[in-house]
């Protein structure tokens, strides 16, 4: 059987106030330091999934900007290679007209030229066709 004697009472009374005391000073602060630990991390995990959806904004924002660049840019090449090809037709166009005008000049020289040696022989062979004449037929004309 089981005495009751003064002894168990101090033992009660000295553990309970050993757990008023380790709750004052050990188990109230480890779980406030705790809540506090827990209260920091997840407003940091709240910052860096801010931080997160900023740099996703960020990268839609600097692959549409990218995109309105090559966009402008093909444009921008396009009216290039137009405004070239237009030069060049340009050129071209000139080119053909100027070697025209050079073939017609030419020509007119060259008709010209043929006119005035058909005129030199035409003034050269009246006497000698009149010379051959007088030879064959042995007198004079």
């Amino acid at each position: 059987m089981i005495n009751l004697n003064f002894t168990l009472i101090i033992q009660i009374i000295n553990f309970l106030l050993l757990m008023y005391l380790l709750n004052v000073l050990l188990y109230k602060p480890v779980l406030a330091k705790i809540r506090e630990r827990e209260a920091k991390i997840k407003a940091d995990q709240a910052k860096a999934q801010d931080l997160q959806t900023q740099v996703a904004d960020k990268e839609a924002e600097h692959q549409d900007e990218l995109g309105k660049a090559k966009q402008a840019a093909a444009q921008e090449k396009k009216a290039l290679l137009m405004a070239a090809k237009k030069q060049e037709s340009n050129i071209l166009d000139k080119a053909r007209a100027e070697s025209a005008q050079i073939v017609d000049n030419m020509k007119a020289t060259i008709q010209s030229e043929a006119e005035q040696v058909r005129q030199a022989l035409r003034a050269q062979m009246t006497p000698l066709a009149q010379s051959m004449a007088e030879k064959i037929l042995g007198r004079s004309i």
